[in-house]
This record gives C-alpha cells, structure tokens and sequence, in this order.
C-alpha cells in the first residue's frame, strides 16, 4: 500500500501534461485510491471472515497489484481513474496483513514483531523515490496508433510487481491456525501446527503429535484423533454465514465493548487523517519548494507563504504542465525515509517497556507540537528537518494504531472490530487528502485543524481500556 499511495504522488506532476489535469483534476485522482480502499474496508473484513486472511491477503494484493499494471498502459484519465479506485480497493490488504501476522505470532513478542512492519512501509516509500528518481526525469515517450508509454508510465509498471510478486509468495503459505481453529477444519489445523513445529524446532512432526496426545488435554487429543476436515460450506449456506457476520458485527456496538468502539475510531480516523494528510502531498510540497527556490531569491520560505504563491483559486481549472519534477523531489523524499529509520529503531525498543497505548498517543502529541513548529519555519532546511521529525513519528503512529487494535478487542470479536475501524482508517485517509487540496492555501486553519485532530487522537487512545484477555 505504501508504494501505491506515494507513487501517486509522483505520478500527480508527472503526469499532469499527458493527462491533461488541472488542480481538480489531481485531487480527483488521488482521491479515487481512497474512495476504493473506503469502499473496500467493511467487504474484505467480511471476506476475512467467511474465506480466510491468506485468501482475503492473496486477492487484496492481486486486485492492487494488476490494477496498477494496467495503469501503466492504459494511458486515458477515466481509465486510469477507475483502475486507482480498484487499487484503493485492493489496499484493503493491508489491515488484513496485520490479522494474518498477529493471529501466527506467539502472544508474548506480538505488538514487538507486529510494530516492526513499519520498516516495511518506509522501506516501499523508499524504493518508490528511488524509481521515480531513475526513471520519471528520463521524459522519454512511446506512441504506436492509440498506445502511448511515458517514463511514468513505466514507474507504475515497475511499481505494480513487488505487490504481484508477493501474492504469488503468499500463495505456499498456510492458513492463519486461530481461523482454522474457529472454521473448524481441523485437519488443516493439525497440518499447520506440525508444519510449524517442525520448521521452528528441526524435529519431526511425528513427535509434536505424540506431545499432544500425551499432554492431558482432551481438546488436544480430540484433534489428533478427530482431525476429519468440517468444512461449514456444506452444513450452511454462505447468505447465513453473511447473516451470522453481521450479528457479530453489532455485538462490538454493545454497552459493554461500545466505548472502546467508539475511540478506537475516533483514534483510526484522526491518526490516519494527519498521516496522509501530508504523506501523499509530499512530492507536490517538494515541487513547490524547488520552483519558489528556483524563481526567488528570497532567503525565507515559509510552508504558507510557499502554497499560497504556488497556487490560488484561479488556477484550480486550468490545466497546469508540472513536468519534469525536479530532481530535489525524490531526494528529498528519500531523506524523508531515511530520517524515519532511527525514530522505528527507538520506538520498536520502547515496545515491551512503554505498550502500545503510551507509545501511539506520545506520537500523536509530538507530532502536534511540530505541526505548530512547521508553522513559524522560515527556510526550507527548517522544513524538511521538521517533516522528517513529523513524518516518521506519523508513520510510525500508524503501524503501531494498526498493532494496538489487534489486541483491544476480545479474540471473538477481533475481526469485527477491525471490520469497522479499517472502514474509518480509510475514511481518515480520505478526508486527510482532501484537506491538504481544499485548505492548502488556508495554512493557518489548515494547521489549527491538522493540530486539533492529533489532540483527539491522544485523547481518544489514552481513554481506550486495554483487555488482559489478549
């Protein structure tokens, strides 16, 4: 997902001569990445459910993966604006690779192993500035009949593999064993878990089944001697498995769990929101800065002076050529990612001493505190240092969000409760695109508001009781 959201970045400048975009046009297409991951968020907690987090994750990174494919060439807005909304969808995946991990790691190094999937993010933020820094400057171009191909064209190529990729990989990988357990199919189970003892210890199978048969436990000994496969396909119908998804779903509503419901969502929605409130403008912001620094010779650049002379209400339908993107844009974004290193080292090490809660609403504060320092910055090395600092705190408030509401709600209602807050994870993303393009040149409400969200999402995350029954 991470390369899927800030290639679009890249891709919003690049592309803006061949697509004919203007302002508009561009918040439109960023926008229709997260219109599809919101409209996706409720059905593929439902598929979760009722086909598994391995199918669920396979399909996800499948749909992301030859969505962008096809964007590479297929070179027509409307196309390439539907192909974003299914690439939204397919991103989907990424909260179902928080399920799949936290649901096959052991309890006691869960929120430790879970919070490093940030390195992850960064690492795709990374490799998508590194690409876009060798491939979109190159401005070569293509056209056979009604075909064309762009340098950005081939950057989404390139960028749609590493998804298709790992679908393929996830394909030779099992089942989560809690979902196996909860389907009832136990001889997959069985499979799973002496597939994993097996490459875990080094030793034979055959002596982790002689272990449960000799431990005492009568459910572990049902499952080595009961182990035929109950697949519920043939006792119920899919509408009633739908039917029953739902009654779940409502049970997470209920007085006795509804308050955590609730700030869990204000928490994903007010996070996310302040993430990309930045993270997809990025390579824009950076552009904006290389064309006032090319064209003035003023020594003070602050962040609104910076938006308002880059932009104003008469452009905004005009179609605007931003190409070639300066050189300083992808550089720029991948001292972005490198300054998030040391912030997940540290973060990552306060795991098991701080928990999760401690950790996500400190970053939440911090990153409300620099929010008001890139407000009264004058140059663009008082910027960048900031927006790093910012950036890897936001970044890693969203992996460890992602982390903490696996273990907040009870294990039977787990997948509602991420069910719900994906739906305000995405609609957070949403609603944070649409605000850096509508108060963009508003950089004082436009602060006020980015500043307001973060102190909710302290709130909201201190007051969530966290469950022992993990």
């Amino acid at each position: 997902m991470s390369m899927g959201v800030i290639s679009t970045g890249f891709i919003l400048p690049a592309a803006a001569c061949d697509l004919e975009m203007n302002t508009a046009d561009k918040s439109l297409l960023s926008s229709a990445f997260f219109i599809g991951a919101c409209f996706s968020a409720v059905i593929s907690g439902f598929l979760a459910n009722l086909k598994g987090r391995r199918w669920t994750l396979l399909m996800s990174l499948f749909l992301q993966g030859f969505s962008d494919f096809l964007q590479s060439i297929l070179s027509n807005y409307w196309i390439i604006f539907g192909l974003k909304f299914l690439s939204g969808a397919g991103s989907a995946g990424q909260n179902i690779a928080f399920t799949y991990l936290g649901e096959c790691l052991p309890l006691k190094n869960r929120n430790f192993l879970l919070s490093n999937m940030e390195y992850f993010w960064i690492f795709g933020h990374a490799f998508a500035a590194a690409i876009g820094l060798a491939i979109i400057p190159q401005q070569f171009f293509i056209k056979k009949l009604i075909f064309s191909f762009h340098s950005w064209n081939l950057y989404i190529l390139i960028c749609s593999l590493p998804a298709i990729s790992l679908g393929f990989c996830l394909i030779f990988l099992p089942e989560t064993p809690k979902y196996l357990a909860e389907m009832g199919l136990r001889e997959q189970l069985l499979q799973v878990l002496v597939n994993m003892y097996e490459q875990n210890v080094g030793k034979s199978g055959k002596l982790y089944v002689e272990k449960l048969l000799s431990s005492g436990n009568e459910k572990l000994k049902e499952l080595v001697q009961n182990n035929k496969e109950e697949k519920m396909e043939n006792s119920e119908k899919l509408i009633t498995r739908i039917i029953n998804q739902l009654k779940q779903l409502k049970f997470i509503f209920k007085p006795t769990i509804l308050k955590t419901t609730l700030l869990a969502c204000i928490t994903a929605f007010t996070v996310t929101s302040t993430y990309y409130v930045f993270y997809l403008w990025l390579p824009e912001i950076f552009q904006r800065f290389a064309k006032f620094e090319a064209g003035n010779n003023e020594e003070l650049s602050t962040f609104c002076k910076i938006s308002s002379d880059s932009s104003s209400t008469e452009n905004i339908l005009k179609h605007v050529c931003d190409t070639p993107i300066d050189k300083k844009v992808f550089v720029n974004n991948l001292i972005l990612c490198a300054s998030c290193f040391p912030t997940i080292i540290i973060i990552t090490l306060l795991v098991k001493h701080c928990g999760l809660k401690i950790l996500l609403a400190s970053c939440c504060l911090l990153c409300a505190t620099i929010i008001v320092g890139i407000y009264f910055s004058n140059s663009f090395l008082q910027n960048l240092i900031l927006l790093c600092i910012y950036l890897s705190l936001s970044s890693t408030s969203m992996t460890l969000q992602f982390a903490y509401f696996v273990t907040i709600f009870p294990t039977n209602l787990r997948s509602s409760g991420i069910i719900v807050t994906s739906l305000f994870v995405r609609a957070g993303a949403m609603f944070g695109n649409f605000t850096f393009s509508l108060l963009k040149d508003e950089c004082l409400y436009f602060i006020l508001l980015v500043c307001l969200l973060l102190i909710v999402a302290a709130v909201s995350t201190i007051s969530i009781r966290e469950r022992k029954d993990l």
